[in-house]
Parts: structure tokens; C-alpha cells; sequence
């Protein structure tokens, strides 16, 4: 089967092509693409078979659900799409060079980052001349690897995985977190006299992340290694506000927290960071991105001042 050589695909393929096949893989139907994108039917029709004669194979099959990607397709989407998330990058740094900017920088950051290492980002770059715009998105590790993979962010400060290394990201390490046990101010002083006593924990009002989550996940490892079943939250949350306010107004709230995240929610909710050392590690915190990222001297700058800032927040 002949293959479209690079400068084929260069002097015909436009990005009206890759939005026309994402809108059909969505609608699953030609009529229903053309009228969202204000086309005449025939016109949708013609267009699909020009783009599968550029690409020299047939994209979509006609199934029981509609039009349906053939492997090829799903090849020509996967890249579609990252050169759509690319052109609105790029339309995003040209609108910010227009506004006296240098650019857009888009960060992820996990919930679970300290305020001090958030002001030390921060800080930095604020400084940065000629200044920068940014986009800041706050999620979890899944969601943000996706949005770098996706070509949505530049970077992200997250959790190491597998998974991220397996999809070519390239992760740099920043700082370790020790899991702590954080417990409302009423059941400090008599969780202290029994020490790590997990049958004793496993009967208070439990709130932990989101499923799917790495603290989540430790926590699990914790009940089992300790011969408990894990108990059922009676909340799952990742906002610091909200883990303050639930401990500062529950009686017997417990959580496992990172170390320093665990400390500024207690000072916010006058809950007590237990003295009980857990012997189990979290994923480090790294600073993650792809390979080939726009700004990628800038994101490997900032991971070395946040990694240099670390020894003296604590």
C-alpha cells in the first residue's frame, strides 16, 4: 500500500482537514458533522474523501454506530489533534506577544503543593524579563499528565508514574513527601496514647483523596500491611480549605496527608499533625514535560530554582 511521503502531506494537508476529521469521529455521522460545522452534507462528504486520498487509505468504515475510525483513522486522529492543541498554543503565545508579552507558559500543578512552593514558582516566574503570560491548571497526576500529552499544558509539577515515563515525559525530580497522619484537635490527645493502632483509626471519620490518586493508593497499602480492611471515607477531598474546615468541625476526622501540605491544613483547622512516623514513601514530586516542548529551557530553569529553594522551606 503506497504511503504519503512528508512532502505530499506538506503541500496539501490543511488544519481545516484535522478539524473536520475530529468533528466526524465525535458526530459518528456525516449529517450530524456538517451541521455543526455549518456545511453542506455533499460538502462534508467530498472533504472526507480528499483528506483519505492525501492520506492514500480510508480513514472511517460505516458500522453499527455510525462511522467508525479504521486503525489509520485512529493514527490521523491522535496527530490531529495534537496539531490542533499546537495552533491554539501558538495562537495563545502570538495574542500574548501582541499584549507586550513574551508569551503563554501553561502549568499544572497537583493540589497537594505547598504554598511555599508555589510562592518560590511563583515568585520566579514573575520575575522573568521580558515578562510571560501563563495559564494555571490545578488537577490530579492522571488528569494532568493527559493535558501534557494532550499538548494543553508546557509543564506540570506532579507525581512521578510509570505511565508518564512510558508516554515520554520527561520527569524531573524535585523534592520527596512523608505521608503524616492529621486528626481533629478533640481526638489528638487520645489517639496519642494508643500509637499506630489501626483498629483504633480504622473506627473515625476517614477522608481521603480521590480514588485513583498516589496518597490514595499509600493509604490502601497502609490498611493492608497493617491486616485492616480499609475503611469506607465518609468523605473524598483534595482542597485544602475543605480538609481544614471538615477537621476543625468533626470530632474524630483523620486523614494522611504529605508532610508539609499536612502542617498547613492543620495550622488552618487547629488539627494536630500526629508524631507517629509512617514508614511508607510517596512518588516524588518532579516537574514533568514533553521532550519537545516549546519552553523548555524556561521549565528546566524553574525546576532548578524550586529544587535549589527546597532545602531552606522545610
Amino acid at each position: 500500500m503506497p504511503t504519503p511521503s512528508l512532502p505530499w502531506l506538506a503541500a496539501r494537508l490543511k488544519l481545516r482537514h484535522f478539524t473536520l476529521l475530529i468533528e466526524l469521529d465525535r458526530a459518528r455521522s456525516v449529517s450530524r458533522a456538517a451541521e455543526q460545522l455549518g456545511l453542506a452534507q455533499p460538502t462534508v462528504t467530498r472533504s472526507l474523501g480528499e483528506i483519505e486520498a492525501i492520506f492514500m487509505t480510508p480513514l472511517f468504515t460505516r458500522g453499527r454506530r455510525g462511522l467508525e475510525p479504521t486503525s489509520a483513522g485512529q493514527l490521523v486522529l491522535a496527530r490531529a489533534r495534537l496539531a490542533l492543541a499546537d495552533a491554539g498554543a501558538l495562537g495563545q503565545d502570538l495574542a500574548a506577544l501582541g499584549s507586550g508579552l513574551q508569551g503563554r507558559l501553561r502549568v499544572g500543578v497537583i493540589p497537594f503543593l505547598s504554598r511555599q512552593t508555589q510562592d518560590t514558582m511563583w515568585q520566579h516566574l514573575l520575575s522573568l524579563r521580558p515578562r510571560m503570560g501563563f495559564v494555571a491548571e490545578e488537577s490530579t497526576t492522571d488528569v494532568l499528565q493527559k493535558a501534557l500529552l494532550e499538548r494543553r499544558l508546557d509543564c506540570a509539577i506532579c507525581r512521578f508514574t510509570s505511565a508518564g515515563a512510558e508516554a515520554g515525559l520527561e520527569q524531573q525530580f524535585l523534592y520527596h513527601q512523608e505521608p503524616r497522619l492529621v486528626v481533629s484537635r478533640n481526638a489528638a490527645e487520645r489517639l496519642a496514647r494508643h500509637g499506630l493502632d489501626w483498629e483504633v483509626f480504622v473506627a473515625m471519620k476517614w477522608i481521603f483523596p480521590p480514588q485513583h490518586t498516589p496518597v490514595r493508593e499509600m493509604i490502601h497499602s497502609i490498611f493492608a500491611s497493617a491486616g485492616q480492611v480499609v475503611p469506607t471515607p465518609f468523605m473524598e477531598a483534595y482542597a485544602n480549605k475543605s480538609l481544614a474546615s471538615v477537621l476543625r468541625h468533626m470530632a474524630d476526622a483523620i486523614t494522611i496527608l504529605p508532610d508539609d501540605i499536612a502542617q498547613e491544613v492543620a495550622d488552618l483547622s487547629g488539627a494536630r499533625v500526629m508524631p507517629q512516623r509512617l514508614k511508607w514513601n510517596l512518588p516524588p514530586v518532579g516537574m514533568v514535560r514533553l521532550r519537545d516542548t516549546t519552553h523548555a529551557a524556561l521549565v528546566d530553569e524553574m525546576a532548578d530554582v524550586i529544587r535549589k529553594a527546597r532545602p531552606a522551606l522545610g
